[in-house]
């Protein structure tokens, strides 16, 4: 005799499992994934963000929404979908920043040239770039991404990554060009 009831449930309950199982898998290769390529991750947002502290939060933020989609990235892509979170978020934060009117703090007080001199890391020149041209040299040169892939990462055409290389690169330039200190605190 054929029970259709009996039937339903255990395709039902087949079907629960199907779905624990492949759960179970993609939390595994996430976790596997995360493990591989934190320190990476880590790097790249101290890079864009300029201190350990924010770029640790955009790392947290860009894996749990890489954690959501995880089961509609392509194999192979999980790379590149995370490293695009990663660019989008930062990017998104920094409109919002730029929007923000600070009241209540005071101006930062004016620097030295000694303490000028003594701030004159790659990090601190970068985080004094626009945004979008600290994101795109960090790509290309901390990443070693080329132009295409950069285009590709952050939808914008690769023309415009030329144009924001070749600033941002200007920029520094300039930036490392410029006289050293002279007076009390200079040496000979």
């Amino acid at each position: 005799m054929y029970d259709t009831d009996s039937q339903t449930i255990g395709t039902t309950h087949d079907d629960r499992d199907r779905r624990e199982h492949m759960r179970r898998r993609d939390e595994a290769a996430f976790r596997s994934f995360v493990e591989e390529r934190q320190t990476m991750l880590r790097r790249r947002a101290y890079l864009l963000c300029g201190n350990w502290a924010d770029g640790d939060e955009l790392v947290q933020e860009a894996l749990a929404r890489v954690y959501v989609a995880w089961p509609r990235i392509a194999t192979g892509a999980e790379t590149a979908y995370t490293r695009r979170t990663m660019m989008n978020l930062y990017l998104n934060d920094q409109r919002k920043r730029r929007r923000e009117v600070l009241t209540d703090e005071a101006p930062e007080p004016e620097t030295t040239d000694h303490d000028r001199e003594l701030a004159m890391t790659l990090t601190d020149l970068l985080r004094d770039l626009p945004e979008k041209q600290r994101a795109v040299l960090v790509l290309r040169f901390w990443e070693d991404l080329t132009v295409p892939q950069i285009a590709e990462c952050t939808g914008v055409a690769e023309g415009t990554i030329k144009s924001q290389i070749s600033r941002g690169l200007a920029a520094l330039r300039d930036r490392l060009a410029e006289p050293p200190l002279t007076g009390a605190g200079a040496f000979p």
